[in-house]
Order: structure tokens, then C-alpha cells, then sequence
């Protein structure tokens, strides 16, 4: 009942014995529920490797949140195994979840830890192989964002309304921070050049810095750690709105890690007097859980078995509620990357696929406009 793996570790020997009995008898969901919960306990990493894989590469922010997750991942997972980081960079982050869904043994070894391509998935981008309803969802974090301006033209987030030609930078049509500007930004009504073609945020920022550029949309740690201390606090720029999280309903709400900044939401009545509406912010509140609510996500390659996944689940889960992790995490980023569950992130990876003919058409309209 196993696999034919190229290699079968002490992990999936001792799942296999574990799943034997379990097949063994029909029991009530209750039994069944104690016996999975004794499969478990009866996986052990003890004296193994697991190879995270990163697609970014050394020393990337990408890169520093696998390696920092790592070195708190291993003390619980059962068995405390050894977990070294392998960057696998190319095709836009791509390349890692590819190799993780055509090459990568499903032994329980081998865990993708890498920011999504989940707007890669929706357009059916053909460099995109890997079928992310199809690979187990081990766990994820969202990595919060938001906007900010310069104060030439916007002294008052109400400016942002009249000012005219606000230059938004950004690093490619289909990148996370320039979609979800663009959609905002129109949804607003803001009359603004899209500049696209940057490396990094970094290289974004400093072309604000430069004034170069009046806006972007740049990560929340970014904001806390650089544009806050510098641009804000000289007077030179305000903070707009932070993108939101959006709970089981598909509804948005705002992140308490953004304290003193608006959710988009909140910032479109503020300056509007009414709620948001209109095509480009139907469009923006279908996309954002897809492409922003997960950023790291922990994936294990097709066919890796339940109950290994169930115990890298339960690991995983358990770092995000630990005290040591979250006070390096807080030094790391100013805050605690708020986490994604299991079951809703297997949820968000399969709605990557139940795309709306209307969704696609304007989302692949929309991109090709400013490629």
C-alpha cells in the first residue's frame, strides 16, 4: 500500500504499519479520529533531514523567513529532525513549485517553503506546472501590506482624489503589490502612471526616496522598519491603507498588526463617504485572498501521505503559538506574521482553480494592458 518512492525513509516505514491497522477495522468517526491521532504518534523524524525548499534566493526576504521558520520548525516536529534550506530561485518563484510536483520525492522529507504564485495559477500561466489542489497544504503565513504617498501632491489622504499624474511603482504587471495597487487605485479613482519594471521593493523605494515615484504598495515590515522611521517621519510621505485579511465569508476585515493604518475599506469611506464599490473593487476583493492571504506557504509534493502531512500540519501550527518564535518574529518584522490554517489554506489553494469566465477575462485584460 506504499508507494514505489525512490526512497522510503523510517518515516513512511512506520506510517505504513500505522495505516495497516487503521485499514484493518470500520469504526465509528470517534475511533477513527483516536487511531489517527495514534498513527501520528507513531511517525518519528528522528535521526532524518527534511530539505525545505525556497524559490528565492540566498539572503532574500523569501530566503530569511524559511530559514528563520526552520530553525524553530525542527524542536516540533516529533523526532527533531535536522532542516536545511535549499534555494531554488527561477521563473518568478515558479520553478520551486514545479520541481516539488514533478521531481521531489513524497517521503515527508522534502516541503516547499516559498511565497506563492497564486495569481500565476489563476491566469493559467504556462510556466506554472505544479497543481497546488493537488499538493498537500502543510501551512502558511500572510506577510501584511500596504500603500504610502508622497506629500507633494498628497498632503491629506482626501488629496489623493484630485492629484494628478501620481506616479505607482512596481516590479511586473502580474506581481502581488502591483495588481493589488493597480485595482485600488482605480477602484479610487486616482489619476496615476503605472512604472513597472523595478527589481525589488527596495529598488521602489529608494526611487521614492529619489522622487522618482509618489506611490507604492510595499510589505508592512518594509513600511515599519524603513519607510516609517525615514519618508514619514521627515514629512515627506503618509501611510494610505493596508490590504486587508478576509475571513471565511470572503469578507475583509483589518489586520491589528496595521495598527494606525486604514484597510482599504476603511480609507475608501473615509475619502469617498461610502462604502467601496464598483467593477475594479469586485475585482480587487475576489483576487486578494487568492494572491495576499497566503504569501509563505509550507506545500508538500502530490502524494506525500495524510498522516505525515497531519503531523507537519500540526508542527507547523504549533511554531506559530510559540512564544520563542513569535518574539524572534516580532524582532524580525516589527510584528507576528499572522498565520494560515490548514483547512483554510487548502481551501484558498483549491479556489485558485474555480476561476469565473467574467474574472478571467477582466483579470487577463487588465494585465495585458500594462505588460
Amino acid at each position: 500500500m506504499l508507494r514505489a518512492y525512490k526512497r522510503i525513509s523510517p518515516v513512511v516505514m512506520a506510517l505504513g504499519f500505522a495505516t495497516f491497522a487503521l485499514a484493518a477495522c470500520d469504526n465509528a468517526p470517534e475511533q477513527q479520529a483516536q487511531q489517527d491521532q495514534q498513527a501520528q504518534a507513531a511517525v518519528s523524524y528522528e535521526g532524518e533531514t527534511i530539505t525545505l525548499y525556497v524559490g528565492r534566493t540566498p539572503g532574500s526576504g523569501g530566503d530569511l523567513a524559511a530559514r528563520m521558520f526552520a530553525g524553530h520548525w525542527q524542536r516540533h516536529i516529533p523526532g527533531e529532525p535536522t532542516i536545511v534550506v535549499r534555494n531554488l530561485p527561477g521563473g518568478g518563484g515558479t520553478r520551486v513549485f514545479n520541481w516539488a510536483a514533478e521531481v521531489a520525492d513524497a517521503d515527508g522529507l522534502h516541503v516547499v517553503f516559498s511565497p506563492t504564485a497564486g495569481i500565476e495559477a489563476v491566469l493559467k500561466e504556462p510556466g506554472l506546472r505544479a497543481n497546488f489542489a493537488e499538493m498537500p497544504f502543510v501551512g502558511g503565513l500572510m506577510s501584511p501590506n500596504m500603500a504610502y504617498v508622497r506629500t507633494e501632491q498628497v498632503k491629506e489622504p482626501a488629496d489623493l482624489l484630485t492629484a494628478q499624474g501620481l506616479r505607482f511603482g512596481g516590479n511586473n504587471p502580474i506581481a502581488r503589490f502591483d495588481l493589488l495597487g493597480r485595482l485600488a487605485l482605480d477602484a479610487l479613482g486616482v489619476d496615476y502612471q503605472y512604472v513597472t519594471g523595478f527589481q525589488g521593493g527596495a529598488d521602489v523605494f529608494n526611487a521614492v526616496r529619489r522622487g522618482e515615484l509618489d506611490i507604492q504598495v510595499g510589505s508592512l515590515g518594509q513600511y515599519r522598519f524603513s519607510i516609517e522611521p525615514t519618508l514619514v517621519a521627515e514629512g515627506a510621505a503618509i501611510p494610505l491603507w493596508h490590504n486587508p485579511g478576509t475571513n471565511e465569508n470572503g469578507e475583509p476585515y483589518p489586520l491589528d498588526v496595521a495598527e494606525g493604518i486604514p484597510s482599504f475599506e476603511q480609507f475608501y469611506e473615509q475619502v469617498k463617504g461610502e462604502p467601496p464599490s464598483g467593477r475594479e473593487y469586485e475585482m480587487l476583493k475576489w483576487i486578494l485572498p487568492r494572491v495576499n492571504d497566503i504569501v509563505y506557504a509550507a506545500i508538500a509534493p502530490p502524494g506525500t501521505p495524510d498522516d505525515v502531512v497531519a503531523v507537519l500540519q500540526e508542527s507547523f501550527a504549533a511554531v506559530t503559538r510559540d512564544p520563542v518564535y513569535q518574539e524572534e518574529a516580532r524582532k524580525m518584522y516589527g510584528f507576528v506574521l499572522p498565520p494560515i490554517g490548514a483547512q483554510l489554506g487548502t481551501q484558498l489553494m483549491r479556489s485558485l482553480y474555480d476561476v469565473p469566465d467574467d474574472v478571467a477575462t477582466f483579470l487577463n485584460n487588465y494585465i495585458d494592458e500594462v505588460r
